[in-house]
């Protein structure tokens, strides 16, 4: 024999031991081996790879959003120093974008004022009738053509207005006062 001075018992409980401590591996080998134990393994791995994942993008994410923020600001930079050099040499379309956004702030804060329609012909607005002194005349060719001129002129303003439509007068091109005094003698026979 070698030189092992223990008592029968006191192997048997070593190797008692040794058993439950195998029948554990076995056991925990075992369930490892199941489908559920193999999925658990897989999603443990699974899990540790999408958070090297994370912490890897979080890294790249905020390594571009520092140089997106550091061009970012010099491009600010370089822009307001510009806008600064433009304001200072010519400073009057500055001063009337100021007035223009100063007016439009105002109009904002006053309340809602009823929109009144005003008339129009074509794109020219139409002012209100007033009482117009009539004209006198006397019996002279160019009186007579100012009188049948003004009277044609209210008469085609008026029907405008009634009707509601906003047409353009018909542009002719060429004048009666622009024409050959024959054409005008021969379009009278």
């Amino acid at each position: 024999m070698n030189g092992d001075h223990r008592k029968p018992s006191e192997i048997e409980a070593e190797i008692a031991a040794e058993r439950a401590r195998l029948s554990s591996d076995l056991e925990t080998l075992q369930d490892r081996l199941t489908v559920d134990g193999l999925m658990e393994e897989v999603r443990l791995q699974v899990r540790g790879q999408i958070n090297e994942l994370t912490a890897q993008l979080r890294g790249q994410v905020t390594t571009v959003t520092n140089g997106v923020a550091v061009t970012l600001r010099d491009q600010i930079s370089t822009a307001g120093d510009s806008i600064t050099r433009t304001a200072r040499k010519n400073p009057w379309p500055f001063a009337v974008v100021g007035v223009g956004l100063a007016w439009m702030a105002i109009s904002a804060a006053m309340p809602d004022r009823p929109a009144k329609k005003k008339p129009h012909i074509g794109m020219a607005p139409v002012k209100p009738a007033t009482p117009a002194k009539v004209a006198h005349y006397d019996n002279s060719p160019a009186d007579m053509a100012a009188a049948h001129l003004e009277e044609t002129a209210d008469v085609w303003a008026e029907g405008e207005i009634d009707s509601g439509s906003n047409p353009i007068p018909p542009y002719d091109a060429e004048p009666s006062w622009a024409r050959d005094d024959d054409a005008l003698t021969l379009s009278r026979r």
